[in-house]
């Protein structure tokens, strides 16, 4: 194993050379899995618990904040782990092996529940299950996030990285959203029904995330350097001065918990306002997360043209739009103006998912360019931990949203208040969450040409810029 910034047999992360296609495809490929993984229990879990295991929504809504919450931890912890480790195999890669089999099996334990007899027992079952099967994501994830600014130094490539990544994540999530409602109602629903689709789902990931742990195997990366010190305090607290930095992670946050509380919301949507079913779950998702895929181009184009805070700001806007003409709607069925409003809604979509991850390549780059360290695990730690914070508020809004109006599983026809609710959760809150998080990008300091400028000359400058 050589000195930081080089690597046996590879070409070190500053190098001018292009990636081959098959490598960032392959890299990509990952992000499928953990699209999956990270979307299934979103829309499902919360509903579940209250559906299926005879959870209360409060309840049910505090089992999945309280996993997401001790993520806040390891997250950071996993980001200095991966910063730090000596192997053969790079920094990075052994986690990606290892957490993508974890992950895989303690998915197909969560959502196969055995009837514990009380609701208590339920409770204790879901958030011991959901804490060990987060903390494996965390093993693959935060590694697997942090490559990306390692594997090159042209921040234009490393958008295009973003953009393969972002392109497979969303069809990932497509892939669960739409795949897991349809194998429930397939094998029946019920507790086999969701079990059946456990193993069905939690196969796919494995596979999927294997892929980028072969495919990577010639990527550039850094190593640590033999014999370094190490001081872990100082270590988060460098990452945290970057202005550009904490910015883009209360962004993150805004984003994520109107992402949690939409999805959370969805299949009582599904149900109780539009009329559907399990199955519908997925064709609602189906054709939200397409428009989403189908128009991620757009948006690629549109940061390179007029910059990644100007898109941004458009793509929140756009989501917002649809979110808040989403909770206008009150007729039943999947009709034209539904789908018309989930296109728009995907449109926004695409661009509030890759853009911020585009902005953190650049953030990190340029710490590392500014005197910062090869500290790219530790930034990803600390950014999936904001992911899990606003992932976490948002069920959590939801399950306690529902307690408040009154919501019961047991009940034919929900109560008016209970409707409102729902329209409030699945559209009004999420549109605000996003446009507030629209507003926030503006103070985002750091600019592409600084940017472009650094890596160009490749010296170590000022750490002024997005300071």
């Amino acid at each position: 194993m050589t000195a930081a910034g080089a690597n046996t047999g590879q070409a070190p992360a500053g190098s001018a050379g292009k990636l081959p296609t098959r490598t960032i495809v392959g890299f990509a490929v990952g992000s499928l899995g953990t699209g999956i993984y990270s979307s299934v229990p979103s829309v499902l879990l919360l509903f579940y618990m209250t559906q299926i295991l005879g959870i209360s929504p409060g309840l049910a809504g505090l089992a999945v904040f309280l996993p997401k919450i001790w993520d806040v931890i390891t997250d950071p912890a996993m980001g200095f782990i991966s910063d730090h480790t000596r192997s053969r195999l790079g920094r990075r890669r052994p986690y990606l092996l290892v957490g993508a089999i974890l992950m895989s099996v303690t998915f197909v334990f969560l959502f196969s529940a055995p009837d514990l007899g009380s609701e208590w027992n339920s409770f204790l079952y879901v958030v011991i299950v959901f804490a060990l099967s987060a903390t494996a994501y965390t093993i693959y994830a935060v590694p697997y996030i942090a490559m990306p600014s390692e594997m090159s130094s042209d921040h234009k490539e490393r958008t295009v990285i973003m953009s393969f990544r972002m392109a497979f994540a969303m069809g990932g999530i497509l892939l669960g959203l739409t795949l897991a409602p349809y194998l429930v109602s397939w094998f029946g629903g019920g507790r086999e029904g969701y079990a059946a689709m456990s193993y069905t789902v939690g196969l796919i990931c494995a596979a999927s995330m294997i892929v980028a742990f072969v495919a990577t195997r010639n990527a550039p990366r850094v190593d640590r350097a033999e014999g370094t010190k190490i001081n872990v305090w100082a270590h988060f607290e460098d990452v945290l001065k970057s202005r550009s930095f904490r910015i883009l992670v209360a962004i993150y946050i805004l984003q994520l918990t109107a992402m949690g509380t939409f999805s959370g919301a969805v299949p009582y949507y599904i149900f109780y306002v539009v009329g559907g079913d399990t199955a519908m779950i997925g064709t609602f998702f189906l054709i939200l997360l397409g428009s989403a895929i189908v128009t991620m181009p757009f948006w690629t184009f549109l940061a390179h043209r007029a910059g990644k805070r100007v898109a941004f700001t458009i793509s929140a806007v756009v989501f917002g739009v649809g979110t808040a003409t989403l909770f206008q709607m009150t007729n039943a069925g999947l009709d034209v103006p539904l789908i018309s409003v989930l296109v728009l809604i995907g449109f926004g979509l695409s661009g509030i998912q890759m853009l911020p991850f585009s902005m953190l390549t650049d953030v990190i780059r340029h710490a590392a360019l500014t005197g910062g360290g090869a500290r790219e695990g530790t930034f990803t730690g600390l950014w999936t931990s904001s992911e899990k914070l606003g992932l976490a508020v948002g069920p959590l809004i939801v399950g306690w949203g529902l307690q408040v109006a009154g919501f019961s599983e047991t009940e034919g026809v929900p109560s008016e208040s209970v409707l409102f609710s729902v329209r409030m959760l699945v559209g009004a809150l999420p549109g605000i969450a996003i446009v507030l998080s629209a507003a926030m990008v503006f103070l985002y300091p750091l600019r592409e040409k600084d940017l472009a400028a650094l890596e160009d000359a490749n010296l170590n400058v000022s750490p002024s810029v997005g300071k």
